[in-house]
């Protein structure tokens, strides 16, 4: 049975603890980007919404969907935090 050579595997980037730590940094700066993103979409919708409602030219269905897609960002934020809540909540009832 004869086996081709492998070659050189590519060297490790990075040590574990290194990767780990970056990886917390890249999470928190994921959830704040999120709820920036989240509050961008409801001042937008709420935006879209007042100008409709003042005859600024607005389109309703822009406005419509402005605010759809708040609502939904909003109750994905809402459901996410809900289930990191119940995460750490697991957690802390642990026993050692």
């Amino acid at each position: 049975m004869q086996t081709g050579s492998i070659g050189s595997l590519p060297p490790l980037a990075q040590p574990a603890t290194t990767a780990a730590k970056q990886k917390s940094n890249n999470f928190a700066s994921l959830i704040a980007n999120y709820t920036r993103q989240v509050n961008q979409d409801v001042k937008q919708a709420s935006k879209a919404a007042a100008d409709v409602a003042m005859g600024k030219g607005g389109d309703t269905t822009e406005a419509l969907l402005a605010m759809k897609k708040a609502g939904l960002s909003f109750q994905l934020m809402l459901a996410s935090r809900n289930k990191l809540v119940e995460a750490y909540r697991e957690v802390i009832r642990m026993q050692v």
